[in-house]
């Protein structure tokens, strides 16, 4: 485990940089406009598309979701029973507080260039995809995550899920929490993953690099391409006795040890 919090500190420190440069940046050019607050529930679909937009969210003590933006334009809001759907174009920020004891039904965004930062929230479903932009997730708690990009690099740290999916094609992933059943795939970004508790892994990499730092069980590990795995490969309890590692690499070497 003293391997796991060494490891796991250059990613904890990565994210608390940009977290911090997104709220400076907030500060720096906020504007007048008024506040934005919606009743939210277990039943609300929180749609948010941002285009250039960069997206911060995070969870405070309120009973409502809080929508500020800095100087994001052409905002858009509408509701439709439990959906919610907030539209903004052009550059800025746009910042929501939600409620820190409310797990949402979804939480879906959708950014072009735009970054995406998200803090210490709850929720059952949520989907994340970008064309360039970044994405920062960091103590969300969701039931299942998908994040998707083309070139913007991916950052999750202490994440709670049952089903993580993270698709990328020449960004980075970076991932360390209670993972669930992971599927990571790249094209030519590196992979780089710390599942915590009992999972099922597959990694697939056509020409960046694999690592998975394994402190725990873990089961089912697939790589593709330079993979390095460090851990047991036990099976999670009430599985099988004997976990198979399978790795196959079309470009580089293959190192598995404990």
């Amino acid at each position: 485990m003293k391997k796991i919090t060494r490891l796991r500190l250059p990613i904890c420190i990565a994210a608390a940089v940009i977290i911090a440069a997104i709220l400076v940046i907030s500060l720096l050019i906020a504007d007048t406009d008024p506040q934005t607050m919606i009743p939210v529930s277990n039943l609300t679909e929180l749609i948010i598309e941002a285009e250039n937009t960069s997206v911060f969210i995070s969870a405070e003590g309120r009973s409502d979701l809080l929508i500020e933006r800095h100087p994001a334009r052409n905002l858009h809001i509408e509701q439709d029973g439990s959906m919610i759907t907030i539209r903004t174009g052009g550059r800025g920020i746009l910042q929501l507080s939600l409620p820190s004891w409310q797990r949402l039904a979804s939480i879906k965004v959708n950014t072009s260039s735009g970054d995406i930062a998200m803090e210490s929230f709850m929720s059952k479903d949520l989907s994340i995809s970008t064309e360039s932009g970044s994405m920062m997730l960091t103590g969300v708690s969701s039931d299942t995550i998908r994040t998707d990009s083309r070139s913007g690099n991916m950052i999750l740290t202490d994440t709670f899920s049952e089903t993580t999916s993270m698709q990328n094609e020449s960004g980075f992933i970076r991932a360390i929490g209670i993972l669930g059943d992971v599927e990571a795939t790249t094209e030519n970004g590196s992979i780089y993953i710390v599942p915590i508790g009992e999972s099922t892994l597959a990694a697939e990499s056509v020409s960046g690099a694999i690592s998975i730092i394994a402190g725990e069980r873990s089961i089912g590990w697939n790589t593709s391409g330079n993979a390095t795995i460090y851990g047991e490969k036990t099976a999670p309890a009430g599985g099988a006795e004997d976990a198979a590692v399978k790795a196959i690499s079309e470009k580089g070497s293959i190192t598995i040890s404990k």
